[in-house]
Parts: structure tokens; sequence; C-alpha cells
């Protein structure tokens, strides 16, 4: 009864690419990522994390790529023909054209929301992180005193912190189970009869 969600947060201007791999049924993040590469080679590297998972439980995570930078980082996923790849809900005052777009977009309706639930979610303590780097960071992310924004220290990242936001929203919003192959998905989805032989609706 297991599910996973991968957030993955390319880089952008020398910053690290960073993913977290969240259970849908303990709510922990219990595989991290961070280095300095770029975003096309980051999609190996999902690919990679996607295939582990599938190992170990059974199923394919479905992964969530922060849209603004990460167009490569979902080309290369598709090219590796990887198909559980998040589609992102219409949230907020998020632009018509980009619900139902494949990865998660951050802007102006997004952003505030998805760290104002993380922050929540830790402080409620029913969001398990273990990994010491992203407590580091989250330690260090503050409110800019000038502009109000919620962003890393100088000096500190918030890649992490990112990726976990995002891991958390995917953790909320995704619901259906992953499955193994095609041919899994259609015994499992199967094509309603709504009728029975004498057109009668089925009850």
């Amino acid at each position: 009864n297991e599910n996973v969600v991968i957030a993955a947060d390319p880089s952008e201007g020398g910053d690290r690419c960073a993913a977290v791999a969240k259970s849908k049924k303990h709510a922990d993040s219990f595989l991290v990522y961070a280095a300095r590469i770029d975003s096309a080679q980051f999609g190996y590297e999902l690919n990679k994390m996607g295939k582990y998972v599938q190992k170990k439980t059974g199923i394919w995570p479905t992964i969530g790529v922060e849209r603004n930078t990460g167009m490569a980082t979902i080309v290369t996923l598709q090219n590796l023909n990887y198909q559980m790849l998040f589609r992102m809900p219409k949230l907020g005052m998020q632009n018509k054209d980009e619900e139902e777009k494949i990865g998660w977009t951050t802007n102006t309706a997004t952003r505030p929301k998805m760290l104002d639930e993380l922050a929540l979610s830790l402080k409620q303590m029913v969001n398990k992180i273990y990994d010491i780097e992203t407590i580091r960071e989250l330690m260090s992310f503050i409110r800019n005193e000038r502009t109000g924004k919620p962003e890393a220290a100088s000096g500190m990242n918030d890649d992490l912190v990112i990726a976990e936001a995002i891991a958390w929203q995917l953790y909320g919003m995704t619901t259906e189970k992953s499955v193994q192959n095609l041919e899994e998905a259609a015994s499992k989805f199967q094509k309603e009869v709504l009728f029975d032989k004498f057109g009668l609706p089925n009850q």
C-alpha cells in the first residue's frame, strides 16, 4: 500500500539541482539528491531515482519537476520514456494555460502556498525530514527584511527547501497508485461497463 512522489528543483544560475522522494504512506522524505549539474543531466538522475524506488517498492513514483527552470529536465525524462510525470492542477490565480501541463509551476500564487503549507506541516510534526543538510537549509531560510520575500539567508542555499516544499504539495495532490507497466495499468483501470447485454443500466 505504498506510493511515492519525487519533487525536483532544477538548477538556475549556478545553483544545485535538488530532488526529494516522499512516501505517501509514511509522510517522510526518505531519499534526497543535490548536485551541481545541468538541467538536462538532472533528468537522467531523476530517472535513476525512479528506477531505484520501483525496484524497492514495485511501483513507479510520480515525478514532479519545477517547470520554470526545468524544461530540459522534463524533455530528458520524456526521451527516457518515463511515464509517471506530475501534471499541474489549477491553483488560485494560476494562468489557465499552465493547467494540466507537465511539471510544477512556481509563481506568485503557488510559492506562498507551498512555503506556508511546508511550514505548517513541520509545526504540526506530520512531515518527517531526516536529511541534516535539508534541516540546515530550513534553519537558514528567512524572510528578507527589505523585500519581505522568504528566501535563503545570505551565503546559504535553499534548493532543498524548495524541493521539499514541492514534494509536500505533490504529497497532498497525488492520490492515484503508481503502476509497474502498461499491462498492469490496463488491468487496474478497466473500462467501466455502463449497460448490461439487455441495454439496462448496471447498478
